[in-house]
Order: structure tokens, then C-alpha cells, then sequence
């Protein structure tokens, strides 16, 4: 597949809320504005496209057995650095979007990506494949959110 479809797949074949039916949770309670839609979709790019990169780089170190938890300290860990970077540098955003920023962890697309797709392809793939995801959540975020600010 080229790289090109790879990053296209996230756009249109592949968004993870319409056509998957996944991530619908944060789809649902955030997207009261899309302001809210925008900030929750790159925070969640954020953590898909490194922890893609991470468990890309490490796919053949981190043992079967071990690998799910092991997919789950790494978005941790990226959803604690883009919970503290919002919450020192967009506090009310951070403020708006509460609880759902940390629950990022358990967010079945980024699970769903790291185990489907980075855990079985090279590093560039699964950048390519993280921005497409990423961007193709943050756009219906932002379309969905701004839906329900102009009907109120």
C-alpha cells in the first residue's frame, strides 16, 4: 500500500467514528462546541501519532505476551504529556474538556491503531497512518461540534 493511501485511509475509508463506529464517547460528551471538538481531536492525534511512533520503533522488542499493557504505558504516557502541556497552556480548554482528556488513554481508536497497524508496520507508515487517523477524528469533532453549537 503507498504511503499515500496509508495517510488517506484515516481521511475517508477509515474515519474511526463514522465508518468504525470507535471513539464515540469523546465524540458524544466533548463536542458541545467545536472549540472543544478541535482541542479534544488534536490532543488525541497527539498521543496516536506518538504512540504509533513508539510502539512502531519497539514493535519487535516488546514480547506478545506483554504487548497490550505495554501499548497502554505508552499512550499513558502520552496522554499525561498533552493533559499537563493543555493544562498549563489552554487551561480553560483543559477545563471544558475535564475528565475526557485522561479517559484519551483508553480510547479504543489509538488502542485499536497500535495494535492493528503499528504494532505490524515500519515507523513511516505508522506516522502516516496516526496523522490520518488523528485527522480524520478531528475533523468530525469539529463538524459534529459545530452542529450542536449552532443548534444549541
Amino acid at each position: 500500500m503507498s504511503p499515500w493511501k496509508v495517510f488517506v485511509r484515516g481521511l475517508w475509508e477509515e474515519v474511526p467514528i463514522f465508518r468504525l463506529l470507535l471513539g464515540l464517547c469523546p465524540t458524544l460528551a466533548v463536542t458541545t462546541s467545536m472549540v472543544n471538538g478541535l482541542g479534544m481531536g488534536l490532543a488525541a492525534t497527539t498521543v496516536l501519532v506518538g504512540s504509533n511512533f513508539i510502539i512502531s520503533l519497539f514493535r519487535k522488542a516488546i514480547p506478545n505476551k506483554i504487548r497490550i499493557p505495554a501499548f497502554i504505558v505508552v499512550i499513558a504516557t502520552f496522554v499525561t504529556v498533552v493533559d499537563l502541556f493543555m493544562h498549563g497552556f489552554t487551561p480553560d480548554l483543559h477545563k471544558a474538556m475535564g475528565i475526557f482528556i485522561p479517559l484519551i488513554v483508553v480510547n479504543c481508536i489509538i488502542l485499536g491503531r497500535a495494535e492493528a497497524f503499528a504494532s505490524k508496520n515500519d515507523i513511516g507508515r505508522s506516522l502516516l497512518d496516526g496523522i490520518g487517523m488523528g485527522l480524520g477524528f478531528t475533523m468530525v469533532l469539529c463538524i459534529v461540534g459545530s452542529v450542536r453549537e449552532v443548534i444549541g
